[in-house]
């Protein structure tokens, strides 16, 4: 359950100068649906996640690994990406797709782009992790990202803009 919390929090990954965004996920594992909302910005090695509902918690990324924090500021979990490569390899993809890298995600995904959607289809190791992944934009960046997980789960991300 802790690895897909994590998911879910770094499926919330957006541009440089931040995003509010609302999501919705789907957990296969206990058949419910979660609902969160809040604001994120990266940089080119990381990223920052704060979420305000269902409650307050914060995310660091920073490419090696992954801080989850509390309310406080006290950090609850701490994930070193070295003994966590798949997680690893789903955060790269996450931090890539948001700042627009198609050339880089091509390593791991067969792209098809039109002029509002990008759908991204996994290649071997990656199609572990994630089933499929439909980008929507439009002339101000990303609108809307559906991701599929291989475990069954589903993530629907809404970017306010």
């Amino acid at each position: 359950m802790k690895f897909l919390t994590l998911l879910t929090v770094m499926t919330l990954t957006l541009m440089a100068g931040g995003y509010d965004f609302k999501e919705k996920r789907y957990v296969y594992s206990i058949d419910k649906t979660l609902q969160m909302e809040g604001h994120i910005t990266f940089d080119e090695k990381g990223m920052k996640i704060d979420y305000v509902e269902p409650e307050v918690r914060h995310i660091n990324y920073d490419g090696l690994s992954m801080d989850v924090l509390n309310s406080d500021g006290e950090t609850v979990q701490h994930v070193d990406l070295n003994e966590q490569p798949m997680m690893k390899v789903y955060l790269d993809f996450i931090h890539k797709l948001y700042r627009g890298d198609y050339e880089a995600l091509s390593e791991n995904f067969t792209i098809q782009k039109t002029i509002t959607v990008v759908m991204l289809s996994p290649i071997a190791p990656v199609d572990k992790v994630i089933k499929s992944v439909v980008v929507h934009r439009n002339a101000k960046g990303l609108e809307q990202i559906m991701t599929k997980m291989s475990n069954g789960d589903e993530i629907t991300l809404n970017i306010a803009q």
